[in-house]
């Protein structure tokens, strides 16, 4: 099951890439305007646009990060770079 864009998560995703909004609607085709009210929560995203702007954001090695229900609270939704090669050889020290 995919997770569900929210504006945070778009925010995030947009953070990651260093990208402004113009930005990431020029690369989704999505407008700046519609991108901007998303964000703002003055109206949802749409199936179809929803799609466009994960279809952009995910090829650029960011994926998103579902929450996971524990106790009825969700937590852990998130975006994060997706690794290329399967582990990102991170050390704990």
């Amino acid at each position: 099951m995919a997770t569900v864009l929210t504006a945070d998560l778009i925010r995030a995703a947009r953070a990651l890439l260093g990208w402004s909004q113009i930005e990431l609607a020029r690369r989704s085709g999505v407008s700046q305007k519609a991108l901007s009210d998303f964000e703002r929560n003055k109206r949802p995203l749409t199936a179809y646009t929803s799609g466009k702007l994960r279809e952009v954001i995910e090829a650029n090695n960011v994926q998103f990060i579902a929450e996971n229900d524990k106790r009825n609270e969700l937590i852990g939704a998130g975006v994060r770079w997706r690794s290329k090669t399967g582990s990102l050889h991170i050390k704990i020290v």
